[in-house]
């Protein structure tokens, strides 16, 4: 898959090219962050190549480039600059590699959290590169992924599906699977849209992990607060997992993907996703991951108790109620498998300093489960300070996603996941 992102400037070089000479251009070799595009490397070829003889690294500077999140991991405070850009070239006939410490591709956060533009210069070769335009793009995981649509329970819906492969590049057969829940902010987006606002669909395949990895454009209306006042969206949030589960199966049909070993995960309005999908769906899942959970169980944002404990007495009962499944022909009520709804272990993740999705909501979740049973979940809850060694925090403590993503160090909720592989 390819975008535009890049625009090369060359200072003007009259030179005739010999016919072996690489087609003056540039080609952005880029990869998915915690917050968009990251740009990994640049392949510059220039009409003449002698301006590049005797170049180095030294002679190459970049500005405006750094972390992709907005706070700098190891002070807390607003990513600037980096202070080693890591520049590395190599120099080929007329092209020139030029590799660096991976920054984002919108440039340094400045006031009001405006981006600032990176840029790339050498004034020896006379080369100048924003962030505009190129001739050409790759982006790693992504350029190998499976695109396509699929339809089921009266609902079309395009998709995104990385499958490991071998050392011939084939896929790997019945390997465990992770279906990845779109937030809020991404319904109605184009498909590569949704895959870019988050690391969901590539943190695992960029960790080597041999694990396939799916996530859907989803066009709900963005479900909002207390959603589960409107039986219709409810509906429309139980139809889309029903037609995700459906594609699941044909994975697993045909050999793909090892149905014993299926895991969900989401966040914001995903992570309420992702407590549908379970409520739907547990016997078929071995663990999921609900990350700064919305309330589509029972109204718990936007509204207050009417005595202290009453968000948990809410959800405990709606646990023990009905979710809606697809009969060949509508969506109708349907029981919960409450054993097994039970059995399947959850790890919940929060900020504490959530805005957007109070932390409340996954602490009722837990809680209603411990009452009725659960034996197995875990709650882990972010502190702002926590938040802020993974970039994010402050403005962005909703982003609790960029901390699950990135952190897998012991009892984590994705060495959790991983260890259950």
């Amino acid at each position: 898959m390819k975008k535009l992102l890049l625009l090369v400037t060359l200072a003007p070089i009259i030179a005739v090219s010999c016919q072996s000479d690489f087609e003056p251009g540039i080609k952005g070799y880029l990869s998915v962050g915690d917050w968009g595009y990251m740009v990994d490397s640049l392949d510059i070829a220039v009409s003449d190549g002698s301006v590049l003889k005797g170049l180095t690294a030294a002679d190459f500077n970049l500005t405006g480039n750094t972390y992709g999140t907005p706070y700098d991991p190891n002070t807390g405070d607003f990513a600037q600059d980096y202070t080693d850009d890591e520049i590395s070239i190599s120099i080929k006939r007329n092209r020139v590699r030029v590799r660096f410490r991976p920054f984002r591709d919108e440039g340094r956060l400045g006031q009001n959290f405006r981006s600032v533009p990176w840029e790339l210069k050498c004034e020896k070769a006379g080369i100048a590169i924003t962030k505009k335009d190129i001739t050409e793009s790759s982006t790693a995981i992504i350029d190998d992924c499976i695109t396509g649509s699929f339809t089921y329970a009266g609902l079309t819906r395009e998709y995104m599906l990385w499958l490991p492969k071998d050392e011939n590049g084939n896929p790997l057969k019945n390997v465990p699977l992770l279906v990845w829940q779109i937030g809020g902010g991404e319904y109605n987006k184009p498909l590569l849209e949704t895959i870019v606002a988050n690391r969901g669909l590539v943190a695992l395949p960029q960790r080597g992990v041999k694990c396939a990895v799916l996530e859907f454009a989803l066009a709900n209306e963005n479900y909002s607060y207390s959603a589960s006042l409107f039986p219709e969206k409810i509906k429309l949030i139980d139809r889309n997992n029903a037609l995700q589960m459906a594609f699941i199966d044909t994975l697993i049909e045909q050999g793909l993907v090892d149905g014993s070993k299926l895991f969900c995960a989401g966040a914001s309005s995903g992570g309420g996703c992702t407590m549908r999908f379970m409520m739907q769906f547990a016997d078929r899942f071995k663990a999921a991951i609900p990350c700064c959970a919305m309330d589509p169980i029972v109204p718990i944002h936007m509204t207050t108790e009417k005595y202290d404990g009453q968000f948990t007495d809410d959800v405990t009962k709606a646990f023990q109620g009905d979710v809606y499944r697809w009969d060949g022909t509508e969506m109708v009520p349907s029981k919960i498998n409450l054993d097994a709804f039970l059995s399947t272990p959850l790890y919940f993740v929060h900020a504490q300093d959530d805005q957007t999705c109070k932390v409340i909501s996954s602490h009722v979740y837990y809680d209603a489960r411990q009452r009725l049973g659960a034996k197995d979940d875990r709650i882990t809850i972010y502190s702002d300070t926590y938040m802020k060694k993974f970039g994010v925090g402050g403005m962005l403590n909703h982003f609790s996603w960029v901390t699950l993503l990135d952190d897998y160090s012991e009892g984590s909720a994705m060495d959790w996941l991983l260890k259950q592989f």
